[in-house]
């Protein structure tokens, strides 16, 4: 694990912790059927495939000393140089396992509000909307701070289901591995804010790009507990 000594970005876990996302019922672990999990995986699949694409797209927008932050990020995301090893596999390899115990069910159906976090998010990946730019913000700025937001949200998203999926007895899948790699990346997400942060004057820009992934987080969560609706 790379090591980064973190000061003043640590605060932003605060600000995450008391955010309406942070107490989100989905982040409880619900209880689930088979079939109500590959359908949960589904729509976690369609949202962290757009997220890939951001943050390789975020990569190429920060300045040099900053895109080592993203990279190991990106390469874990996409197997490390193995796309065998890639973290969508992984992911439906897991529902490929759960349709074992739900046969007959073929998801395809992205909920409301999973589709409201994938309009809103981009914004902060790849902000280009009039407020972002009369704020005069930092562009790269605005996009660490999506980053960490979604680094430190990740991290209970997983602890989540990895309580959710010990009634399927499915709890040590490889998938569940990132309970510890979302853990580095919060650290290097971390590190990524700090980096923006050590000017004053990039504060607000971070902060937007953070608060306004929080907010997308609230519509992913409604959405993905939607999901196990259908």
């Amino acid at each position: 694990m790379l090591s980064f000594k973190i000061t003043k970005a640590s605060y932003l876990r605060d600000l995450a912790k008391n955010h309406a996302a942070s107490r989100h019922p989905f982040l409880q672990g619900p209880r689930l059927s088979a079939r109500q999990a590959i359908n949960l995986l589904f729509n976690y699949d369609a949202h962290a495939s757009l997220l890939r694409r951001l943050l390789l797209n975020a990569a190429g927008k920060m300045p040099e000393p900053a895109v080592g932050f993203i990279l190991e990020n990106v390469r874990n995301e996409y197997g490390n140089g193995n796309y065998d090893h890639c973290h969508q596999g992984q992911l439906r390899d897991l529902m490929f396992k759960l349709a074992m115990l739900a046969p007959g069910v073929h998801p395809d159906r992205i909920s409301s509000g999973v589709r409201a976090y994938m309009k809103a998010v981009v914004e902060f990946y790849d902000p280009t909307n009039a407020e972002t730019n009369d704020n005069g913000f930092y562009l790269p700025a605005v996009i660490a701070g999506a980053i960490s937001a979604t680094e430190i949200m990740a991290l209970d998203e997983f602890r989540s289901l990895f309580q959710t999926f010990h009634d399927f007895k499915l709890q040590k899948h490889i998938w569940f591995d990132h309970v510890t790699v979302e853990a580095e990346h919060t650290d290097e997400a971390l590190a990524l804010a700090e980096y923006f942060l050590a000017s004053a004057s990039a504060k607000k820009a971070v902060e937007y790009g953070f608060n306004g992934v929080l907010d997308a987080n609230c519509h992913l969560y409604d959405g993905l507990m939607e999901s196990t609706c259908f």
